[in-house]
């Protein structure tokens, strides 16, 4: 059996979020999930001593952070860059070494589609990944920072597709400026990605562990465990494109604006985790 295929067993037990899948890894010698996922990072159940998996909190305090094994001179990066839901610390019987794995978890119903991944001002964008102050400022129109009213006439806000007028869609902007923004995000997209799944720093994700429930079949779950540079070149496939509702595909990323509350003006990438099931499924 590959490990490509235990990947996406049908797991027994109904489990949804970050504490059970502490409590199933903890549990790791009676649990036949926990020991594939093993497995599939690379050890040998019968030679780990014990583990200890912890849940990595949405917000961390410094205090925290270096409990979780990070530097302080790396604390602002880390935490800026966080992609780990759960931390694994296993300790290997034969060395008394303790090897630390960082997994992102994401859960989603069978029917489910996009998940956000991450959400920024675009001034924190602009800091992360360098585009140009012209950019900055059409992507601030597509996300309502700078209102439309502030730019165009009384004619051209009429015919604006947002009903409020608080937002440039992308093919209500001059077609060079949308090339420039695409041809960004083309040039970067894999930096950009990897930022988006991966993260960066001591609590970057490392496995990807999408848990998917069927509720037409007794809320079944199964589940599919990837390495996160898999995972990335797998979302990174496809072209960076302007979607038909004029927001922006980056392979199999979707950029738009946040809308709502809190922070409306923000702009938040999404992607769909079932997605990832295809590696398995079409083999």
């Amino acid at each position: 059996m590959t490990k490509s295929q235990i990947g996406s067993l049908t797991a027994k037990g109904g489990f949804l979020n970050e504490a059970d899948i502490c409590q199933k890894i903890i549990d790791f010698k009676n649990d036949n999930e926990s020991r594939l996922w093993l497995e599939i990072m690379g050890y040998s159940p019968e030679k780990i001593d014990s583990i200890e998996a912890i849940q990595i909190p949405v917000r961390i305090n410094k205090r925290k952070a270096i409990g979780l094994g990070v530097t302080e001179d790396r604390y602002e990066e880390t935490i800026r860059y966080k992609k780990a839901d759960v931390q694994v610390r296993i300790n290997i019987i034969i060395d008394n070494v303790v090897y630390i794995e960082n997994i992102s978890l994401k859960k989603a119903n069978r029917s489910a589609g996009f998940n956000q991944i991450d959400k920024r001002p675009i001034s924190t964008y602009k800091n992360m990944w360098g585009f140009d102050d012209e950019i900055e400022y059409w992507l601030k129109l597509f996300t309502g920072e700078i209102l439309p009213k502030d730019i165009l006439g009384e004619k051209e806000l009429s015919i604006l597709k947002d009903k409020d007028k608080r937002r440039l869609f992308l093919y209500e902007m001059p077609s060079k400026i949308v090339e420039k923004i695409k041809r960004f995000f083309e040039e970067n997209k894999f930096l950009i990605i990897s930022d988006m799944i991966k993260g960066r720093g001591g609590l970057c994700a490392e496995w990807f562990l999408v848990t998917r429930k069927d509720t037409k079949d007794r809320n079944k779950i199964d589940w599919i465990l990837k390495d996160i540079n898999t995972t990335c070149n797998f979302y990174a496939k496809g072209e960076v494109q302007m979607s038909p509702r004029g927001s922006l595909k980056i392979g199999k990323i979707t950029m738009q604006r946040k809308g709502g509350t809190p922070d409306p003006t923000s702009l938040q990438f999404k992607l769909n985790p079932l997605e990832i099931f295809e590696i398995d499924e079409l083999n």
